[in-house]
């Protein structure tokens, strides 16, 4: 997502933010391969009716968060900071979306 028309109310709200407090660029959180988190989980969610989140319980910087599908623990995720503060799991993209899938397979 590279154009501003297809960037999230959410996302364009972060920029003006950023922009009227001196902030650095926001990027979403984002997987090692640079792929949003939010390109892989809106469409899993729509595709199988479930809810995906990040959830870190109690944790501090550096611990490993979890990553619950429909309210389940399905398995921890680490994760880090870039240079300007913003989120980044160490996981590709495709290897959560194998993870989440086999997850649902499972519940099922």
């Amino acid at each position: 997502m590279t154009d501003v028309d297809d960037k999230p109310l959410w996302w364009l709200e972060n920029d003006r933010l950023r922009v009227e407090m001196d902030l650095p660029e926001y990027r979403p959180p984002r997987f090692t391969d640079g792929t949003y988190t939010h390109d892989v989980t809106d469409p899993i969610e729509t595709r199988h009716g479930c809810r995906i989140q990040f959830i870190g319980v109690n944790t501090r910087y550096l611990e490993s968060w979890e990553v619950r599908v429909d309210g389940t623990a399905a398995f921890e995720i680490d994760r880090r900071r870039d240079k300007q503060g913003n989120t980044v799991y160490e996981m590709t993209a495709e290897k959560f979306r194998e993870a989440v899938v086999h997850q649902l397979e499972e519940g099922s």
